[in-house]
């Protein structure tokens, strides 16, 4: 079975990242793959790094217009020369064996459509990784996750730097909302998951850098769009604790930046009883009491310990 991937990097303003991205796609065990990196009107040097690069499977598409993150992965998947369209964001980096997980996953899994493994985080040079629901017996090990929603109620087991999607999927639940410039990724997972299942690998093979200068987690989200998830007529419970959930941190994120008509908003459309107990408590908290959280956790989690405010 012949397996070729496309690998598409969005672009804007990541001069001093790229290049160990790249290299991290460059130095993959398994080689058959081309990337195509969408420059979105990067006003640093992120392209002249990128052009930098002597190696001929790097393609450049440049935006006309700065239009965001969904347009540029869009830009990218419309572009692929490939079925299997590996995704990452020009801050992270694969393992060597990224790749070749993959596509051994494929060939395990052929029926399958949606590929990823689990991942680290770098925060500030602490490593950490993220809690999984998933089975202690199944690390190191491949499996089919019929129920993402189940198993995603909480911290993620992947990031839209370690998913690789075939183009059929996009055909059938669409392509990145390019309304949406805040978590884009959920409202993708939303729409993908509903349909197919998840191929996964549970074991580190990607490095996601988090808390960098300019990334979202770093940044106010007041001129952003959020997903209006709760617009999606959903029947299957976990699914619903999934979007209500997503609701519940996207109110909880606009409320520690202040905006609390913006929260009010957001805190209509969720159902409490989606909620646990602690996440209702919070929901309801007011700030003063809700900001110490926040603090102690980031202060936790720079000692590489995480806590969780879910």
């Amino acid at each position: 079975m012949d397996i070729q991937f496309s690998v598409v990097i969005p672009l804007y303003n990541k001069e001093k990242y790229v290049a160990q991205t790249l290299k991290s796609v460059v130095g993959q065990t398994y080689q058959n793959f081309e990337i195509i990196v969408v420059n979105d009107c990067s006003t640093d040097n992120s392209l002249g790094v990128v052009q930098a690069i002597d190696d001929s499977r790097i393609k450049t598409i440049e935006h006309s217009e700065n239009k965001g993150l969904s347009a540029s992965r869009n830009t990218g998947i419309k572009a692929a020369a490939h079925s299997f369209i590996a995704f990452l964001d020009a801050d992270d980096h694969w393992d060597s064996s990224f790749l070749e997980t993959i596509s051994n996953l494929i060939k395990k899994y052929p029926k399958e459509s949606v590929f990823a493994t689990h991942y680290r985080e770098n925060y500030r040079g602490k490593i950490i990784l993220p809690k999984s629901k998933l089975p202690s017996r199944t690390k190191g090990k491949s499996l089919v996750i019929n129920d993402f929603f189940k198993i995603n109620l909480g911290r993620l087991i992947l990031t839209q730097s370690c998913i690789v999607v075939h183009k059929t999927v996009f055909e059938q639940v669409g392509y990145y909302d390019e309304n949406v410039t805040f978590a884009e990724d959920i409202d993708f997972f939303v729409r993908c998951f509903h349909t197919y299942d998840l191929a996964y690998f549970n074991d580190v093979c990607h490095t996601q850098n988090v808390a960098l200068i300019g990334s979202l987690t770093e940044t106010s989200t007041k001129n952003k769009t959020y997903p209006a998830l709760e617009k999606y007529q959903i029947e299957d419970d976990s699914q619903l604790k999934f979007v209500h959930f997503y609701l519940y941190c996207f109110c909880q994120k606009i409320k520690s930046e202040k905006r609390f008509e913006d929260m009010k908003t957001v805190r209509k459309e969720i159902n409490p009883r989606f909620l646990n107990f602690t996440q209702r408590l919070l929901l309801l908290s007011p700030l003063f009491i809700y900001r110490p959280i926040l603090i102690f956790k980031r202060f936790a989690k720079s000692l590489g310990i995480e806590l969780s405010t879910y």
